[in-house]
């Protein structure tokens, strides 16, 4: 999970300096990454709402950008059937791209097998990342005037290698162990 860990940083550290340098205040800026927690729709929370959209549009908008996860959520659900209501609705609240990826990349490695415990220890790690990657940038955007000088949009794609170094680490691991 360290690489996702270490994405969720840079990509939270991003989402607050933008949100700040949009003139969203710390405090607010925690607030949306707490309430709405979806990386990608913050950022076009932000943008629609510096450009005075009507709320509809910003509502429709983010119900789309993550539409993605009612897909993923029903790929994992045959693997919590057992699980009670409550905390199938807590893993799918909690559900990230990130943390699908890893839930799907353990079921290669585990006999087809996934538990309410692992999945949810990834999910709230990740939450808690997330709020502390997005309260740090809030923090330093207060320093950032300008922050398309910095190319925060290679924290997205850093994340994504990390995974790839991640699955790549564990296949290299499983081989061995396999010997």
């Amino acid at each position: 999970m360290l690489p996702t860990v270490l994405g969720y940083i840079g990509i939270g550290i991003a989402f607050g300096i933008v949100s700040r340098a949009a003139g969203i205040s710390v405090l607010i800026t925690l607030l949306i990454s707490t309430f709405v927690y979806a990386g990608s729709a913050q950022f076009v929370l932000i943008t629609m709402l510096v450009n005075h959209s009507p709320l509809l549009s910003i509502v429709f908008s983010i119900f789309l950008v993550n539409a993605r996860m009612m897909l993923m959520s029903t790929t994992l659900s045959p693997y919590f059937k057992q699980e009670p209501t409550w905390k199938n609705i807590l893993l799918g609240t909690f559900l990230t791209d990130e943390s699908f990826a890893l839930g799907m990349n353990k079921l290669n490695y585990t006999n087809r097998t996934l538990g309410f415990t692992w999945l949810n220890t990834v999910n709230l790690a990740a939450y808690l990342t997330w709020l502390t990657g997005t309260g740090m940038g809030a923090l330093l955007g207060s320093l950032i005037t300008e922050p398309n000088k910095f190319v925060f949009q290679f924290a997205i794609t850093a994340m994504f290698i990390g995974l790839l170094y991640y699955r790549s680490f564990l296949t290299k691991r499983y081989k061995s162990n396999c010997k």
